[in-house]
C-alpha cells in the first residue's frame, strides 16, 4: 500500500479546523484521516518544522565508510581481540587456582 502525501496547505487547514472546533479527531474523522496523523501535523506545525511537515526536508546522504573508517575499525577490533583474550586466559588461571585450592569445589 502506497503511503499518501498531502500537501502543506491541506495539512494546515486541517489542524486550523481542528484548532477551532477543540477537537483534532472528529476534524480528522470528517477527512477520513488518521486522528494520530492530525495530532502529529499540529505538533509539527507548532515547532514550525514546516520543511519537514511538508516533507521537502533535505535528506541525509548515506554514509559510505572510507578506507581510514576500515582502518580504525581493524585496530579497535585487534585492541577488542587482545582484551578477550587476556580475560579468557585470566579466567582459566583462577579456575585452575580455584581447583588446587578447594578440590571439593571442582568446576567441570
Amino acid at each position: 500500500m502506497k503511503k499518501k502525501q498531502y500537501d502543506l496547505n491541506f495539512k494546515k487547514m486541517v489542524v486550523a479546523k481542528g484548532k477551532e472546533i477543540g477537537n483534532m479527531t472528529a476534524v480528522a474523522r470528517q477527512h477520513d484521516l488518521d486522528p494520530k496523523m492530525v495530532l502529529r501535523w499540529a505538533r509539527e506545525l507548532n515547532r514550525k518544522d514546516l520543511d519537514e511537515l511538508d516533507g521537502t526536508s533535505v535528506k541525509q546522504s548515506k554514509f559510505v565508510p572510507t578506507a581510514e573508517d576500515y582502518a580504525q575499525l581493524e585496530k579497535e577490533n585487534e585492541k577488542l581481540k587482545k582484551l578477550y583474550a587476556e580475560q579468557a586466559l585470566e579466567r582459566d588461571i583462577l579456575k585452575d587456582l580455584l581447583k588446587k585450592t578447594n578440590p571439593h569445589l571442582r568446576i567441570k
